[in-house]
């Protein structure tokens, strides 16, 4: 059976997600190695850095077994796709301070409304498909049977 797009667009999500926690990874322990004197709480750092390698790999086991089209993959597609949503509703319930997340005039805010609107509906859509969807509950479903 052909893989459905909700299933393309659940892995391109999880591999875009995890590539951006990874490299934020990678920066933030750049910085930490060229600051070690400047007072930092070791133990604070290695616990973020140990949550956010836990969410790269939870990112990775669920694009991995939506790859080889085990149930286990959707379920953790589903799970990853509502801890993104969940991050991204939190970003805006508690916004970075700075010039970059002010609007200068209602325009800008009406646009960011309707894009937030936009992609949170979008979000909701895709988490609701990779759930309920017949079509992607057929596609694991002849996996389950040829084995």
């Amino acid at each position: 059976m052909k893989r459905p797009a909700t299933i393309w667009l659940t892995q391109t999500l999880l591999v875009l997600f995890a590539l951006l926690l990874l490299s934020a990874f990678l920066l933030n322990l750049v910085v930490l190695l060229t600051h070690l004197g400047d007072g930092f709480s070791i133990v604070h750092t290695l616990m973020v850095y140990a949550v956010i390698l836990s969410i790269v790999l939870l990112l990775a086991f669920a694009f991995w077994g939506l790859a080889k089209r085990r149930n286990y993959g959707r379920w953790l597609g589903v799970l990853s796709l509502l801890l993104l949503w969940s991050l991204i509703i939190l970003m805006k319930l508690q916004p970075p301070s700075g010039p970059y997340y002010e609007y200068d005039n209602p325009a800008q805010v009406a646009g960011a409304v309707f894009v937030q609107v936009l992609m949170h509906g979008l979000f909701l859509l895709l988490i609701l498909r990779l759930s309920f969807s017949k079509s992607v509950r057929e596609f694991f479903r002849n996996e389950l049977e040829s084995t």
